[in-house]
């Protein structure tokens, strides 16, 4: 995309991938929803601030939605 951004991962086609944080967990909702509450636990040196303070449910239709860019 011609998106600059320099905070969080690039997420080009992150719904059609079979796994995130650079192959190390499987690319679906759960655990996607865990990578945006504390990325830092998963892959350290993530670029990506945690999001852990955000609703238990809106971390979770965030996931999902990121999960359905197939």
């Amino acid at each position: 995309t011609p998106a600059r951004g320099v905070v969080g991962p690039d997420l080009t086609h992150v719904g059609g991938r079979q796994t995130i944080g650079a192959g190390i967990l499987p690319a679906n909702a759960s655990a996607l929803a865990n990578w945006i509450a504390n990325p830092e636990t998963i892959k350290p040196g993530a670029r990506m601030p945690p999001f852990g303070m955000a609703p238990e449910r809106d971390i979770a239709a965030i996931a999902r939605y990121l999960e359905s860019l197939k």
